[in-house]
């Protein structure tokens, strides 16, 4: 019989929105590989916020597909090609819109030179517990 996970974040004392640790007791952990945000394969978002929203919204649709939400994600990894203040922002901004603030997975954002495609510029991969 699987048990309920239990599920300790501590807040990052300087950045909103990340956790700085998180603590998982029990429950099913579920890996999420790299998520791009497109419309179609091969068919590039008009810019990096609606991209950024494509990612999420892929993001969600696999963690449904597992019976989990971005509420149970633990761990966030988000790579960003050109990674500056503009897409940092932007990136915050939109990952605002999604989730939830009061429980936040740990979290890196990391610049990268490029991703799988040269039309990629963003990938998220994420660690959830149910």
């Amino acid at each position: 019989m699987m048990t309920e996970p239990r599920i300790s974040r501590i807040p990052h004392a300087v950045v909103p929105g990340i956790a700085d640790t998180v603590r998982v007791e029990g429950g099913t952990t579920i890996y999420v590989s790299g998520i791009t945000g497109h419309r179609a394969p091969g068919a590039p978002a008009p810019d990096f916020a609606e991209e950024v929203r494509l990612a999420i919204v892929a993001l969600v649709a696999s963690l449904e597909r597992q019976g989990a939400s971005l509420a149970d994600l633990v761990r966030l990894t988000v790579y960003v090609v050109g990674l500056d203040r503009e897409r940092m922002d932007t990136w915050h901004r939109v990952r605002d819109e999604w989730f939830p603030l009061d429980e936040p997975p740990a979290a890196s954002l990391i610049g990268v030179l490029a991703l799988a495609a040269p039309y990629y510029s963003i990938e998220i991969e994420g660690t959830a517990v149910i």
